[in-house]
This record gives C-alpha cells, sequence and structure tokens, in this order.
C-alpha cells in the first residue's frame, strides 16, 4: 500500500497553528501533516529578548495560547532553521514555510516552499494592468514589504495599509481595505495570520477582489504535494 506524502507546516511563531491548518487542509491532497513551530518550548521571557533590535526588520506570529508576538527577524533565523530541520526528522517529504516574509537561505534537505514567493509570483503573473495593494499586519513592515512587491511585480504598488490579524481581527481587516480601495483592483492580505472571514470582511468593505497569501501558497502547495511520487 502506497504511504501519504508528509507536509511539514514550519511556522516562526508556536504551533499547533489551529487558525491556519484546517484552511490548509481543506485545500490538500490526502497527506500526513506535522506541524514545528521556531517558538515552539520557548517561555514568555525568552520570547519577549527576541524583541527586534534597533535597524532590525521586525515579524509577528501567533503565539499557542491564541495570543501574538512582535520579535526580530535576524535573531529568529536559527530559530526557523531548527525547526525545519525537526520537521524533516519528523519524516517531512517537503516543507512549507508559513511565513509571508523574506526568509531566504535557510538550509533544507527537503524542498522548501516558501509563502513570499508562491504569493508574490502568484499575484505578478495576474497581469501588469492590476492595481496591487498590500495590507501587513506591522506598520514598520510597510515600506520593506512594498519594495519587496515592487521587485517581482515590475511596478510600485498602488497602497499599502496595516492591520494586525492575531489581535484585531475581521473589523481591522475591513477597515484596512476599504481606506485602500480606491487606489487598487487586488487587495492582497499579506500575511499568514489573515484568514477566510476575514478576507470576506475586507471584500464587502472594499469592493475589491481581495487575495489571501495564504490561500495562494496553499494552492500551490497542494499542487507540489499531489505530485510527489512513490
Amino acid at each position: 500500500m502506497t504511504s501519504l506524502p508528509t507536509l511539514g507546516v514550519v511556522t516562526i511563531g508556536q504551533t499547533p497553528r489551529v487558525d491556519l491548518t484546517p484552511e490548509l487542509t481543506a485545500v490538500l491532497p490526502p497527506c500526513r501533516l506535522v506541524e514545528h513551530g521556531a517558538l515552539d518550548g520557548l517561555s514568555t521571557e525568552e520570547i519577549a529578548a527576541l524583541a527586534p533590535r534597533p535597524g532590525e526588520h521586525a515579524v509577528t506570529s501567533r503565539l499557542r495560547d491564541g495570543g501574538s508576538a512582535v520579535f526580530g527577524h535576524d535573531q529568529s533565523l536559527g530559530l526557523v532553521a531548527a525547526a525545519i530541520r525537526r520537521a524533516e526528522d519528523d519524516g517531512a517529504d517537503l516543507v512549507l514555510l508559513a511565513c509571508s516574509g523574506s526568509f531566504v537561505g535557510l538550509e533544507h534537505r527537503k524542498p522548501l516552499l516558501l509563502v513570499e514567493q508562491l504569493a508574490h509570483h502568484a499575484v505578478a503573473g495576474l497581469g501588469p494592468e492590476l492595481r496591487i495593494g498590500i495590507v501587513r499586519p506591522l506598520a514598520a513592515q510597510l515600506s520593506d514589504a512594498g519594495e519587496a512587491w515592487a521587485r517581482t511585480l515590475g511596478r510600485a504598488v498602488a497602497a499599502v495599509d496595516v492591520a494586525a490579524p492575531y489581535s484585531d481581527g475581521q473589523a481591522a481587516s475591513a477597515a484596512a481595505a476599504a481606506r485602500i480601495a480606491d487606489s487598487t483592483d487586488v487587495i492582497i492580505l499579506d500575511c499568514m495570520g489573515f484568514d477566510e472571514p476575514m478576507r470576506r470582511a475586507a471584500a464587502e468593505a472594499s469592493g475589491r477582489t481581495v487575495l489571501l497569501v495564504r490561500g495562494l501558497a496553499a494552492r500551490v502547495t497542494a499542487e507540489f504535494v499531489a505530485g510527489i511520487g512513490y
């Protein structure tokens, strides 16, 4: 009997990601899913010690208790790499790094799918005439996110705004989308924390097409999982 492929889902925060994996598994073909988090096993004090240093890019992710943390990108790299290794040791045939930030150059033994690259290139394929708006979870990320999207799109994004999915939810997502609606044709909720109810709220408030990076990444990942040969 052929065994099911195993997908490793690595978050830069803590597992289990009960806010994320149900939407992923609804899209994925039959597979075994293993979760590992960069902050798994760390205490509140240890996580607080990872606060962004002066000049360091900030990232945010969900914690096991349902809260969230903001911490330094560079300080998280070793922890993220360790979580990838744990997922591979846990039998993952491929690993999805479930963060829409930039995490390049990480060592891996199995195929590593990066949400930023999957989502950016998928949106770039929609065509050059669309005005793209981006909603990120932290105000400190807006400049870098705009530049990163512009590199892939080959043009500047039309608008950027901020909403915190882990703390503010649907109302903030809707408000951010509404603020940039007049400048955009398509709005990207650019964090793995934005979920389907937040997308619906943003679309209703803005009257625009709203895409989730988690959905874009999940569908490409599903194709990869389905194509694994045994």
